[in-house]
């Protein structure tokens, strides 16, 4: 239903955030793409999502810290005012959290660059 009527995803953006950061994969992969799939519906509330998303990028689950860098290409392009701060903390991620963020930053730099050009 959420694909014909991305709208009223607006109503469940409290459970998307709560469940971004879930233990369970399969519920956190689904928060996660249900939140974009709302932002992109309506990019006004791209940085209502930006806490959580950081908060998900600083988790001490490494699934969590995982999920939230697979979606920061996309995160950043939806939320282009915020892609400093984002960037800088996934690569404050790959420093002291010892695991390679530079895939995920490049991707994202990529895709921003690229909406620039158009």
């Amino acid at each position: 239903m959420s694909k014909r009527r991305p709208e009223i995803l607006s109503f469940f953006a409290s459970d998307f955030q709560r469940l971004m950061s879930s233990t369970e994969e399969s519920c956190r992969n689904l928060a996660f793409n249900l939140a974009l799939r709302s932002i992109q519906c309506n990019p006004s509330i791209a940085s209502d999502y930006l806490p959580t998303f950081m908060y998900c990028l600083g988790s001490r689950d490494f699934e969590v810290v995982q999920t939230a860098l697979r979606n920061l290409p996309e995160y950043t392009l939806l939320c282009p005012e915020h892609a400093a701060v984002l960037l800088h903390r996934a690569f404050l991620v790959g420093m002291y959290g010892q695991m390679d963020t530079s895939p995920q930053i490049s991707e994202a730099l990529k895709v921003l660059h690229m909406e620039a050009m158009i």
